[in-house]
């Protein structure tokens, strides 16, 4: 019935494709995988997406996100990054968390043109004054992002990175003192906890109908150096539709996404849906 339901709406997407090519690659990006276009000068790019996922290893986690980012072109091949996690809601044994996980600043600049062997390159740096719910983690991260137009039907994209993140702690030092022998503070001290981890996300991308309709499989690793590495596969179906008509439905894709972790350490599953706009 599922499956049914999930066919039936990619039907309608695939009919309500029609009209003239999308403006501009970078609402065909994946979810979660980078590429090397920028937003084309003077135009915005934002994107919306619900990502719910299941983890189950002895305690079950499901977790309800909001992604959001804005992407600003200022110049032929450069973009401003803003970029966005909400919690809706986490449920980690009965107990439940919501509230702003991330907050991100970036910039992308794009430094070499596809030839017949190189491909699209760019570099993406992006500084996270906040991210975690209590928000005492910062963290910068610098991506090496590359795109090849294997034939006309099949590109790929392939990002290589890596992030340094900190976390501050309060520890509090307290002590029995006076007649009662009562606890009471008598020390305060912060430390930061460093941790770097190594991040790397492939997606395969064949055009069905080139600029309107994409399927795909990304592939979003992440290794921290204390280990545990994180690994998910994600076949995933994006869509432009295109109206010369309504101002609203032009330049729009929407993206589908089912993922489902590769070891221990990943999510079980999950679905992420988003729309992706350029204004």
């Amino acid at each position: 019935m599922q499956g049914r339901v999930i066919g039936t709406a990619a039907l309608v997407i695939v009919l309500s494709v029609f009209g003239q090519e999308a403006f501009g690659a970078h609402i065909l990006e994946p979810l979660n995988t980078e590429i090397a276009a920028t937003t084309p000068r003077g135009r915005m790019f934002g994107q919306i997406v619900y990502d719910y996922a299941k983890f189950e290893n002895g305690t079950t986690v499901k977790t309800h996100l909001l992604p959001v980012e804005f992407e600003v072109g200022v110049g032929e091949r450069t973009q401003l990054n803003l970029e966005g996690v909400i919690v809706l809601r986490e449920d980690t044994a009965g107990v439940d968390e919501s509230g702003v996980d991330e907050l991100a600043f970036g910039v992308k600049q794009r430094f070499w043109d596809e030839g017949r062997v190189a491909p699209d390159m760019a570099f993406e740096a992006e500084y996270v004054p906040s991210a975690g719910l209590t928000g005492n983690h910062k963290a910068v991260a610098a991506t090496l992002i590359l795109s090849k137009n294997v034939t006309p039907r099949f590109v790929l994209h392939v990002n290589g990175g890596y992030e340094l993140e900190t976390e501050r702690e309060t520890e509090i030092e307290t002590a029995p003192v006076g007649i009662g022998g009562e606890d009471v503070v008598v020390g305060i001290a912060e430390e930061a906890h460093n941790e770097a981890i190594w991040f790397y996300n492939v997606a395969p991308m064949i055009k069905v109908i080139p600029d309107k309709l994409m399927v795909l499989a990304e592939f979003n690793g992440r290794t921290p150096a204390s280990g545990d590495t994180v690994m998910v596969v994600a076949p995933e179906i994006i869509a432009v539709l295109q109206s010369d008509t309504f101002l609203a439905l032009q330049n729009v894709a929407f993206k589908f996404s089912v993922p489902f972790g590769l070891n221990d350490e990943s999510p079980d599953m999950g679905f992420q849906f988003g729309i992706s706009k350029l204004f």
